[in-house]
């Protein structure tokens, strides 16, 4: 009688702590999958902000960026003289340089939302021609189990005039 009753008391034990057991498993999982993408999130916002540095002047003095200067991709020439595309397509941002496997694109991070680039001037005002550009601004926005991760970065080009 005594262990039937043990038992009993341990079952509605087990039953009351489960939950909370299972809810904070479930917190951990969640919380680690937020890291993950605030981890992939970092990490290619440093990647674009170091790549948009490298971006070359041409023979005019201008910044050698192809125009138009569409919202969601952006194409140049860095100081190398190697053309660079960061484009975006099914929910990854992609890099592609034009002399590396013949300009196939690789993932710097999927989870993408959006991302917007915008062309300044060096005052911060949006620039009239690419005699003005010197700052571009983008905005990278992951995506992960309905939540949005969003990193926005301003870089200067070097070289101002």
């Amino acid at each position: 009688m005594e262990m039937v009753i043990v038992l009993v008391m341990l079952a509605v034990m087990a039953a009351i702590a489960g939950p909370y057991l299972s809810n904070g498993v479930r917190a951990f999982n969640e919380s680690a999958a937020s890291v993950h993408t605030l981890s992939k999130l970092r990490v290619a916002s440093e990647r674009l902000v170091r790549e948009i540095r490298e971006v070359r002047r041409d023979a005019s003095g201008n910044y050698d960026i192809t125009l138009p200067l569409a919202s969601g991709t952006l194409e140049f020439f860095n100081s190398d003289g190697e053309q660079v595309r960061v484009g975006n397509a099914a929910a990854q941002l992609t890099l592609a340089y034009a002399s590396i496997a013949a300009g196939t694109p690789f993932t710097l991070t999927d989870e993408l939302g959006s991302i917007t680039f915008s062309y300044l001037k060096s005052d911060g005002t949006p620039y009239t021609s690419i005699a003005d550009l010197g700052i571009i601004e983008f905005e990278l926005v992951l995506t992960h189990a309905g939540s949005d991760y969003r990193q926005r970065s301003r870089v200067a080009l070097r070289n101002q005039p």
